[in-house]
């Protein structure tokens, strides 16, 4: 299975997302019509075919798996990198694996401080079949009214501390308000990190995490990521020279990061 598709099995919110053999299978919503979309892979992520056939599809799927990026001056830069050289010539293809929404990036991320990928899939999974709208038999991740509207006590019984109970409903509340314009902050880094860190409970890696995989930015960096500092301290970068040596990648680290956390599989 390609590392991507791997990756997003690890993370894959019960009800809401499947991954199995070569195939992905969630709950998208196109437009106000939330709908049970599969994709089947062929040798990479980059050959697929879709179910149903709609309109627009193509473009969702495509966003999904980073597939409209041009990678070739990211791989000029890093072919030449003593670091992340090996890393490309191993993987060539990889890609940002983002999701549907940036508000769906923050949910996880929030989520995902401080504990293992499988603890944040389980309280991920409890979140989603708490407050996910139903489609047949599958679930469509929670949104921002949902969320805002959930209540502390609510958000804490699906396993959330209170600090995260109170960061998912800010999140939840500030979006139903359109205080947070994804558009605009998809083109302008520091500007998203300087929203999305004013919100309670959101910090640098939290808002790293949603400019890789919420607004595919293709230069953000998390530092002090632990897969991201063992994967540089492996290869002889002290933990306090991550940030001086990533910034010779810029303005490709969110590749640099994916590349990073996949060396893992080696």
């Amino acid at each position: 299975m390609p590392w991507t598709l791997t990756f997003l099995r690890a993370r894959a919110v019960d009800g809401v997302e499947q991954v199995e053999d070569r195939r992905y299978r969630r709950v998208l919503s196109l437009g106000k019509r939330p709908t049970l979309v599969t994709v089947r892979f062929g040798p990479t992520t980059n050959h697929w075919a879709i179910e149903p056939s709609r309109p627009g599809l193509e473009l969702v799927v495509g966003r999904l798996f980073g597939t409209g990026a041009d990678l070739v001056p990211f791989l000029a830069m890093a072919g030449n990198d003593p670091i992340l050289g090996p890393l490309v010539a191993k993987r060539p293809g990889l890609r940002i694996p983002t999701t549907p929404t940036p508000f769906e990036a923050a949910v996880r991320a929030i989520v995902g401080q401080l504990i293992s990928v499988a603890a944040a899939r389980t309280v991920l999974s409890r979140l989603a079949r708490q407050f996910g709208e139903p489609v047949k038999d599958r679930l469509l991740f929670p949104g921002p009214e949902a969320l805002a509207t959930a209540g502390q006590s609510a958000l804490q019984g699906v396993g959330l501390t209170t600090t995260k109970a109170r960061a998912l409903g800010a999140l939840g509340l500030a979006d139903r308000r359109g205080e947070l314009d994804w558009t605009s902050l998809t083109t302008n880094g520091a500007r998203a990190d300087e929203v999305l860190t004013a919100l309670p409970g959101i910090g640098p890696w939290t808002s790293g995490y949603v400019r890789i995989r919420g607004l595919a930015d293709p230069d953000a960096f998390l530092p002090t990521d632990l897969g991201i500092v063992r994967a540089l301290e492996a290869r002889g970068v002290d933990r306090h020279r991550i940030e001086a040596t990533a910034e010779r990648w810029r303005p490709w680290r969110s590749y640099a990061a994916i590349h990073l956390w996949a060396s893992f599989s080696d």
